[in-house]
């Protein structure tokens, strides 16, 4: 585990180095490892956050959209189902997994109008696009943001719509709520959340598109991790180096499952705030041919 300050400290050190003589000279997609992943803390205001960098051009990654379960035609058309994102991530055979984007699930109130709650198993349909291995299996109704991952080990964010294009480069598509930084800067919002601290998970890219960085925090938990505002969730993507970042499905859906260690079994690495796993309607998974370091 690493504080936050340490973190901060290696990030201006490596700027240092990137800036030196003309001997030094930066890393190339091929020296930098397929997966990296690290927690950092924070004291003040209490964080807990894992970061998990994945490395698009490298050969052994293999990044994959995943429904949550079949769709389900009773008594209307849903394009998936829930279930938790570890069990996703097992059927799917995933190294990594993060849960997705926003959604809608079919009655999720009873007759009295309590609340039924996110079950596994429930008919579900992600807010925004997906698309898996090229099949596009949901168009959202206004537009929305999204994350493209294109043929050739890039990844980048757009808006799609009910009607807009699709590039035809585009294998897999993950919708989320906001684009929340663009060329480093953060990008404003009117979401009700925005300025509410909130668990979250975000997905994040360098200017290449090639180098993706997960990140999931901790929240609603006042000693141990409180959550993030959207502005200070931007800020948290650009000290982590990355030019963009959209924001995925947060609260108690916020999940990041691993799989490291000689046993090589999965694992929730963070603590959702429903104290067990949310099920989910989608999912941004990795396989990742090589052995996964432990987490730092």
């Amino acid at each position: 585990m690493r504080t936050f300050s340490r973190h901060f400290g290696a990030a201006v050190l490596a700027v240092v180095v990137w800036l030196g003589p003309s001997s030094a000279r930066a890393q190339s997609s091929a020296e930098i490892p397929p997966v990296s992943c690290e927690h950092l803390t924070r004291p003040e205001p209490k964080e807990s956050i894992y970061v998990v960098r994945i490395n698009l051009r490298d050969p052994r990654v293999t990044a994959r959209v995943a429904r949550g379960g079949p769709p389900t035609n009773a008594p209307t058309y849903w394009p998936t189902s829930l279930r938790p994102t570890s069990e996703i991530a097992a059927r799917e055979h995933f190294d990594v997994a993060i849960n997705g984007d926003f959604f809608d699930a079919q009655n999720t109130k009873d007759k009295e109008g309590r609340k039924t709650g996110y079950i596994r198993g429930k008919a579900a349909t992600p807010v925004g696009t997906a698309m898996t291995d090229g099949e596009l299996w949901h168009r959202p109704t206004a537009i929305r943001p999204v994350l493209e991952l294109l043929n050739g080990g890039r990844a980048r964010l757009a808006e799609l719509g009910p009607a807009t294009p699709v590039d035809a480069e585009a294998r897999q598509i993950m919708g989320g709520g906001q684009i929340i930084l663009r060329g480093g800067q953060w990008v404003p919002s009117n979401a009700k959340f925005t300025n509410q601290r909130h668990p979250r998970t975000a997905v994040g890219l360098d200017a290449s598109g090639t180098q993706l960085t997960l990140v999931v925090v901790d929240g609603r938990r006042t000693n141990y991790s409180v959550g993030m505002t959207l502005p200070e969730l931007a800020e948290q993507m650009k000290q982590l180096h990355c030019d963009s970042a959209i924001n995925l499905d947060g609260g108690g859906s916020s999940t990041l499952v691993y799989r490291a260690g000689s046993a090589g079994k999965l694992k929730v690495l963070n603590s959702p705030s429903d104290t067990k796993e949310r099920s989910v309607a989608d999912v941004l998974g990795f396989v990742v041919a090589a052995p996964l370091p432990e987490p730092r």
